[in-house]
C-alpha cells in the first residue's frame, strides 16, 4: 500500500471494518477537523465593544478550540487574546489575559509539533508571575512538552515546582495522569498502576472524561508492556469509542496509535495496518504535524516488520517532508510574529492619538450631559409630587368604582337568591299541599270506604244459598276493586314504579352528585323494607328528603350516613341518621320547619324520635315506628 493511498483516505473518509475471532473492530477516518463553536458566541464577539467582555468571549472560544483539537485556531486566538490585553486599563486583569493568550498559544504550538517555541511561550507567560492558578497551568503544560521531549529530568522538575494541586481537581487529575506517564517512561509499573488506582479511586475522575481516557489510555499501555495483550486490546477499544462518543478526537488518535503499536507486536499486521492508516489520515486533516511523524514511524516499523522496504522508505521520505514542514511553519511564524508586533506597534500609536481625541471629546460632552443633568433633576423635582398625587387619585377613583361595582353584584344576587327561595318555597308548599290532599283522600277511600264494603261482601258472604246474593257479592267485589285501585293511583308515581330502596338510593346518587356531599344509604332487609305499605314509604323518604337537605344547609358536614332496619322478628321499623357536621346546642330553640315536619311525620305513627348533638361534634337522630303495616297483597 503507497502512499497515495493513505492520503486517499482523508477525501474518502473511508470506514474500514474486520472481524477478528469473534469480535468486530471498527476503524473510522474523520476528513473534517470538528469545531463546535456556537455561532452566537462568534455574534457576541463581534458585537461587543467592552475590551474586559471582549477577552471574555476569546477565552470561551479558546477553550472550545483547546477542547477539540483545532489547533490552528486555538493559536490565532492565543495571539489575539495577548493583543487585546494591552486595551485593559486595569493592569492585574491585563497581565492575567495576556498569560491566558500565551498558554493557549503555547499549547496550539505544542499539539502542532513546534515543541521549542511552545516551551519559549510557557516560560515567557510563567515569568509575567500574573495569576496564580494560571501560572500552575503553565507549568504544568511546560512539564508536559518537556515529557513529549523525552526530557525525563526537566518533566520532573517543573512538576516539583506545582505546590498544592489537590485543591484544583482537574490540577490535580493533570498532574497525576502526567507522573503516571514518568513512570511508565521509567518502567516503574509498580508505581505506575498505584497512581492509577488512586485516580480511579476519586469518582471525580467521571466529571473529567478527557483526563480519565487518558489515564486508562496509560493502564492499556502497562497492560501492553506487561504482556497482557488481551486486556490492553480491551482498553484500547473501550477508550477509542469513549472518544469517538463523546468527540474527543486527539485521545482518539492517541488510542489508535497504542492499539497498533500492539498490533504490530502482536504480528497482526493487518490490524496494525488498519488502523494506522485511520490515524493518519486523522492527522493529515487536523494539521497535526508531530502525530502524523509519530504515525509514520510506527508504520516504517510495521512495514519493515513485513518486508515492505519500498513503503517503509517512501514514509521515511514522508517524515523528513514533515519535519522540514515543522522548520518551516516555525520561520513563517516569527516572520508573522515580528510583522504582527510591527502592525501591532502601529495600531498602538493611532490608538494612543485617537485616545487623546477622545479625551477632550468626553470631556465637552460631560460639560454638556451636567448642564442636561441639572436641568433634568429639577424638572423631576417638580414633577414627581405631581405624578404621584394623580396616581393617589386614580387609584382612589378605581378603588371606589370596583367597590361600587361589587356592591350592585351583591345586590343583585341578593335579589336572586331571594326570588329563587321564594319560588322553591311556594314549589314545595304547593307540592306538600297537593301530597297531603292525595294522601287524605286515599285514606279516606281506602278506610271509610273501602273498609264499609268489605264489611258488606263479609256479611253478604254469611248469607250463602241465595242466587240474588251472590251477584250482589261479586258487584261490591268489583266495587271494593276499583276503590283500591282509585286509593293507589293517589300515591306518587314514583313509588309505584320501582322498589322503595332503590327509588332513595337514587334519589341520593342525584343529590350527592350536585354537592360535596359524601351519603351513604343502607336498609336491611331490603325485601322487607320495600314491603312496607306506600305512606310509609312516602313518610320515610321525605324524612331522608329532609334530614340530607338539613346536613346540606346548615350542617357543613362531609359525610352524611343513613341506616333504615326492620327485624325480621319484629314489626318495629327504626331510622338512624349521623353526620360529622358543626352540630348545634340541642337545649336551644333549634327546631326549624324542616325539623317540625319530622317531628310531625313521626307522631302520625306514634313513633319517637332522639336528637343527639353537640357544637362541633356532629348530629345522631335515631327515629322508632312501633308498628308498621305492609303492602296488601
Amino acid at each position: 500500500m503507497g502512499i497515495k493511498k493513505y492520503v486517499l483516505l482523508l477525501f474518502l473518509g473511508v470506514i474500514f471494518q474486520l472481524q477478528s475471532q469473534n469480535d468486530k473492530v471498527y476503524f473510522r477516518s474523520f476528513s473534517v477537523l470538528p469545531t463546535d463553536v456556537p455561532k452566537n458566541l462568534y455574534n457576541r464577539l463581534e458585537a461587543e465593544e467592552n475590551p474586559s467582555d471582549r477577552l471574555q468571549y476569546l477565552d470561551t472560544i479558546s477553550q472550545i478550540f483547546k477542547n477539540s483539537g483545532n489547533v490552528d485556531s486555538l493559536l490565532v486566538y492565543g495571539q489575539k487574546i495577548q493583543r487585546e490585553s494591552k486595551l485593559i486599563d486595569n493592569p492585574p486583569l491585563q497581565k492575567k489575559f495576556k498569560q491566558l493568550g500565551l498558554y493557549y498559544e503555547a499549547v496550539g504550538k505544542r499539539d502542532i509539533g513546534l515543541l521549542d517555541e511552545a516551551i519559549a511561550s510557557f516560560i515567557k507567560g510563567i515569568e509575567l508571575s500574573g495569576d496564580a492558578k494560571i501560572t500552575t497551568f503553565l507549568k504544568l503544560g511546560l512539564a508536559e512538552t518537556y515529557f513529549l521531549k523525552r526530557d525525563r529530568d526537566k518533566t520532573v522538575l517543573y512538576l516539583k515546582q506545582i505546590k498544592n494541586p489537590s485543591n484544583n481537581l482537574k490540577l490535580a487529575f493533570s498532574v497525576d495522569a502526567l507522573k503516571i506517564d514518568v513512570a511508565i517512561l521509567d518502567k516503574d509499573f509498580d508505581k505506575a498502576q498505584e497512581l492509577i488506582e488512586e485516580v480511579f479511586k476519586n469518582q471525580e475522575i467521571n466529571n473529567y472524561l478527557p483526563l480519565k481516557l487518558r489515564v486508562e489510555i496509560a493502564n492499556g499501555r502497562i497492560a501492553a508492556l506487561t504482556n497482557n495483550q488481551e486486556k490492553a486490546i480491551q482498553i484500547f477499544q473501550e477508550s477509542k469509542q469513549k472518544s469517538l462518543e463523546f468527540s474527543l478526537y486527539d485521545l482518539y488518535i492517541k488510542s489508535v496509535l497504542a492499539e497498533g503499536s500492539l498490533y504490530i507486536q502482536m504480528k497482526n499486521y493487518q490490524m496494525a495496518e488498519f488502523a494506522l492508516s485511520t490515524a493518519y489520515a486523522n492527522t493529515i486533516s487536523w494539521n497535526r504535524l508531530e502525530l502524523q511523524r509519530d504515525v509514520i514511524n510506527l508504520l516504517v516499523v510495521l512495514y519493515k516488520a513485513r518486508g515492505n522496504y519500498k513503503n517503509a522508505y517512501g514514509l521515511m521520505t514522508q517524515k523528513e517532508s514533515i519535519t522540514r514542514s515543522i522548520a518551516k511553519k516555525q520561520n513563517q511564524r516569527l516572520v508573522r510574529d515580528i510583522e504582527l508586533k510591527y502592525e501591532t506597534l502601529k495600531k498602538e500609536q493611532e490608538i494612543n492619538k485617537l485616545q487623546k481625541e477622545q479625551l477632550k471629546k468626553q470631556a465637552e460632552i460631560d460639560h454638556q450631559r451636567t448642564t442636561k443633568n441639572a436641568f433634568l433633576i429639577g424638572f423631576l423635582v417638580i414633577l414627581i409630587p405631581i405624578i404621584l398625587l394623580l396616581i393617589v387619585y386614580y387609584q382612589k377613583l378605581q378603588a371606589q368604582s370596583l367597590l361600587t361595582k361589587k356592591q350592585e353584584d351583591l345586590n343583585k344576587k341578593e335579589v336572586q337568591a331571594l326570588l329563587q327561595k321564594q319560588e322553591l318555597d311556594l314549589t314545595k308548599t304547593s307540592i306538600k299541599a297537593q301530597n297531603e290532599e292525595r294522601n287524605r283522600i286515599a285514606r279516606e277511600l281506602h278506610d271509610s270506604i273501602g273498609g264499609n264494603l268489605a264489611a258488606i261482601k263479609l256479611q253478604m258472604d254469611k248469607e250463602e244459598g241465595d242466587s240474588g246474593n251472590k251477584t250482589i257479592v261479586a258487584q261490591l267485589d268489583a266495587t271494593y276493586q276499583q276503590v283500591r285501585e282509585i286509593s293507589h293511583s293517589l300515591i306518587p308515581k314514583e313509588f309505584t314504579e320501582q322498589a322503595f330502596t332503590s327509588l332513595v338510593t337514587n334519589y341520593l346518587d342525584k343529590l350527592q352528585g350536585t354537592s360535596n356531599l359524601e351519603i351513604e344509604f343502607n336498609a336491611y332487609p331490603e325485601t322487607r323494607i320495600n314491603k312496607v305499605s306506600e305512606k310509609m314509604q312516602v313518610t320515610l323518604f321525605n324524612i331522608c328528603k329532609e334530614l340530607v337537605t338539613n346536613a346540606i344547609k346548615h350542617s357543613e358536614a362531609s359525610l352524611v350516613s343513613i341506616q333504615i332496619i326492620m327485624p325480621e322478628e319484629e314489626q318495629s321499623l327504626s331510622l338512624s341518621y349521623d353526620d360529622d357536621g358543626i352540630g348545634f346546642n340541642t337545649e336551644g330553640n333549634f327546631k326549624g320547619i324542616g325539623f317540625r315536619n319530622i317531628t310531625q311525620r313521626v307522631q302520625e305513627y306514634n313513633g319517637t324520635i332522639a336528637i343527639d348533638s353537640a357544637k362541633n361534634r356532629g348530629t345522631v337522630i335515631n327515629i322508632e315506628f312501633p308498628k308498621i303495616k305492609f303492602i296488601e297483597k
